[in-house]
């Protein structure tokens, strides 16, 4: 009975492993070639769809970058992920200014959308709660949201 188990264990895990392998992403022509004229030196890209809009996580000049794309294959944004040394100094200003200026910051991003307007991610934490606030280059704050 044990042999039996640890068979189908093993079954299991290799079904899954090779339907994991298996997925393919259909990704729309216009997201690729959007993708590789507006970043030609990335490198790494990694495809995913997440139902609501494809995504490509990809490096480029040592930073992680996604750009996200809308299922029609239409360009949304990009975010870059930053270290806090990167984010520009009225930006870091304000936020220490803030009403949120005690709370853990957990990463820094910029975020260039397709109206070719850029904003400062910061998602910070307090206890259970989690937040994300949006900061133009001046250091004024643009726009902030509850996460999960």
């Amino acid at each position: 009975m044990k042999k039996i188990l640890v068979i189908f264990s093993l079954l299991i895990c290799f079904t899954g492993y090779m339907s994991a392998e298996a997925q393919v992403i259909n990704v729309p022509k216009k997201a690729k070639e959007h993708f590789f004229k507006k970043y030609p030196d990335a490198k790494n890209a990694d495809w995913n769809n997440n139902v609501a809009n494809y995504i490509v996580k990809f490096q480029l000049n040592d930073a992680t970058s996604r750009a996200y794309y809308n299922l029609d294959g239409t360009w949304d944004y990009t975010e870059t992920y930053l270290e806090e040394s990167q984010v520009p100094e009225p930006v870091k200003d304000s936020f220490s200014k803030s009403r949120y200026a005690e709370w853990k910051k957990e990463n820094y991003a910029s975020v260039e959308n397709n109206k070719g307007k850029t904003a400062y991610r910061i998602i910070i934490k307090k206890g259970i709660e989690k937040k994300t606030i949006f900061f133009d280059k001046n250091g004024k704050e643009v726009k902030s949201s509850r996460t999960l």
